[in-house]
């Protein structure tokens, strides 16, 4: 009888290690795609309505699913406007901070926005930036193109990526 009750235990023990080394893996590989050239993107007017859909923007990483939901940036393409990013926690305690960063022609990241409380509360945070972050010459034009905004917790941990154009 002890024998069967160490057995199931050291089964248990396998499945809780294999659930995390698989929930790992698609973390791993879902930043891995993050990190391609950006390619695409959801155009969205002013208002955050779709009007084309990307299936590679604004997923949510293995890590945050079901605890996070992402909203398209908007308006996407921007000629200059702000863009705005809707995030709604629903779980508790799910997020600590939250960073939101681009790469530079260099390669480094570049912080677009930051919210360091620990945890976000649950309920819509509106993220708002302004894309001359993006110019690294300091006008709209030097601006221009197709950029991947990253979402970071504040353990580096990839939330969501998705495309923005700006015209």
């Amino acid at each position: 009888m002890l024998r069967l009750h160490k057995i199931t235990l050291l089964l248990l023990i396998s499945l809780v290690l294999y659930g995390c080394s698989t929930a790992d893996d698609a973390q791993r590989k879902f930043e891995d795609e993050a990190f391609r050239e950006p390619s695409g993107f959801t155009k969205t007017d002013p208002s955050g309505n779709i009007m084309e859909n990307d299936p590679d923007d604004w997923r949510i990483g293995p890590l945050f699913q079901g605890f996070v939901e992402i909203s398209p940036a908007f308006p996407n393409p921007t000629t200059g406007e702000l863009v705005t990013i809707e995030i709604l926690v629903t779980g508790l305690q799910a997020l600590n901070g939250l960073e939101v960063v681009r790469l530079d022609n260099r390669g480094n990241f570049r912080l677009l926005y930051l919210d360091d409380r620990i945890p976000l509360p649950t309920g819509l945070s509106t993220i708002t930036f302004d894309p001359l972050l993006f110019a690294d010459g300091g006008t709209i034009s030097n601006a221009r193109g197709l950029h991947r905004v990253f979402i970071f917790d504040n353990r580096r941990n990839l939330i969501s990526y998705g495309d923005l154009k700006i015209e």
